[in-house]
């Protein structure tokens, strides 16, 4: 087997864990997107209730009751934030990976390449050679 050909089952190997880290990159950006969204629900949830209270004129102890509430979404929304914060740095991490993976993927590509052509160049001398060859015997054959 030419060592392009060995070569090759490499790049194959590499590109099937560049594909997985792609495949992980998408999870986690995903993530990040239902994060960032589940916050905007969150928000318009809270600033929907804030709005609500200042319409409604509650009693004192509604009132009490209804800050409590705004309260724990407002944790919610730090959480949430705090959530957001964690799938990005995994995003990140997942990015890295991912970028490592393909440069080594076009490493190994390059170097099968490399390969590839060197064993070109040594058939396509060895033609010439054989080819060189046999018109020279074919001349040496016609002077006899």
């Amino acid at each position: 087997m030419k060592k392009s050909q060995r070569m090759q089952i490499l790049v194959d190997l590499a590109k099937r864990k560049e594909d997985s880290a792609a495949q992980q990159l998408a999870r986690d950006k995903a993530k990040v997107l239902y994060d960032e969204q589940k916050l905007q629900e969150l928000r318009e949830y809270a600033e929907q209730y804030e709005s609500e209270r200042n319409l409604l004129g509650l009693s004192a102890y509604l009132t009490t009751n209804y800050q409590h509430f705004v309260t724990r979404v407002q944790q919610a929304i730090a959480q949430q934030e705090a959530a957001i914060g964690r799938s990005e740095q995994q995003a990140n991490m997942s990015m890295r990976r991912w970028l490592q993976a393909r440069t080594k993927t076009k490493s190994m590509d390059w170097l099968k390449e490399k390969n590839h052509k060197a064993e070109l160049l040594v058939e396509t001398k060895q033609e010439q050679r054989q080819s060189d060859e046999f018109a020279m015997r074919r001349f040496l054959d016609s002077l006899r």
